[in-house]
């Protein structure tokens, strides 16, 4: 289906190749203020990080900064907020046994448990729970919220011997009004933020990048000074995100909704569906190619083509 990938791992690779690259970089940097003007965006930045510059000038405007992003929000873009009212548990677990390159969900009465693995006997674990269950939990100490994990998850990877450091966050759809505004794109958690039952959150965005640098790169082939920031640009890329990102979200948010039934006949319904899902290569196929992208064409980048 795919690879876990360590998300300070990748992010090193690719601070790597953009410091390589001819970009130029404001870091740490964070936007005050937007304001168009005429055919152009003036980016004010937060004066007490002490930049070499106070603001930048930009004929496209991306923003790319997390689901509460200042810049959609300087940009006097609003988003609708869907709380699941649940919180997500995560730690690196050490097992008995090694994965074998497996990624593990185990849908519990108290909520989905994702076991990814990671090197060596290590796996990555994601624990939903209710906010409440969640405070008490993350409280235990470390041999029993192993021992809780363990009862919850069974012995498909041997005993737990080790817990990391454990973190949390609230689970919640956000979704931005717009995608696209004058000389503005949004694109990532910006974009939308995912519940992680499905693990789609992080692909949708890398794809929203994708199409972005598809639709610009092809624009500019077509015409050398093509306006990046241009209304028919930026409109491409809106018509053809908005399949894709409706289907993740439907599948997604359909997902937390089965999967957060306590009806009797609905819950035999699901397990049958898990059964028949489990030996179905067709559904299993069906899953794959939604990771790569819910409908239409796939960007080159996505299916690891060159940009141009």
């Amino acid at each position: 289906l795919g690879f876990v990938i360590v998300n300070r791992v990748m992010g090193e690779a690719l601070w790597r190749r953009l410091q390589e690259s001819k970009i130029k970089i404001y870091a740490p940097a964070r936007v005050t203020h937007l304001s168009l003007n005429n055919d152009c965006y003036e980016v004010a930045l937060d004066s007490d990080l002490q930049l070499s510059v106070a603001s930048l000038q930009s004929r496209l405007v991306i923003a790319a900064d997390g689901a509460r992003s200042a810049v959609r929000e300087a940009a006097g873009i609003g988003a609708t907020t869907k709380d699941y009212e649940q919180t997500a548990i995560i730690a690196n677990i050490a097992c008995q046994k090694f994965h074998n390159h497996d990624a593990y969900e185990r849908f519990t009465p108290e909520g989905p448990i994702a076991m990814l693995p990671l090197t060596d006997a290590r796996v990555g674990l994601v624990w939903i729970l209710a906010p409440d269950v969640a405070v008490q939990v993350l409280q235990l100490s470390d041999a029993d919220f192993i021992a809780r994990l363990q009862a919850a998850f069974g012995l498909r990877l041997g005993r737990f011997t080790q817990v990391g450091k454990r973190s949390s966050y609230p689970l919640s759809l956000t979704q931005s009004d717009r995608h696209v505004a004058e000389r503005l794109a949004i694109i990532g958690n910006a974009a939308q933020g995912l519940h992680p039952i499905a693990g789609q959150g992080f692909n949708l965005g890398l794809r929203d990048a994708a199409c972005l640098a598809e639709v610009l790169a092809d624009a500019k082939g077509e015409n050398a000074n093509v306006d990046p920031g241009g209304n028919d640009v930026l409109q491409r890329y809106a018509t053809w995100r908005g399949e894709d990102r409706k289907g993740i979200i439907r599948f997604t948010d359909g997902l937390v909704r089965l999967f957060s039934q306590d009806i009797a006949p609905i819950k035999a319904a699901r397990d049958l569906g898990m059964l028949l899902f489990d030996l179905s290569p067709g559904a299993k196929d069906y899953l794959s190619r939604l990771s790569l992208g819910a409908a239409g064409k796939i960007p080159r980048l996505a299916r690891g083509g060159a940009l141009t």
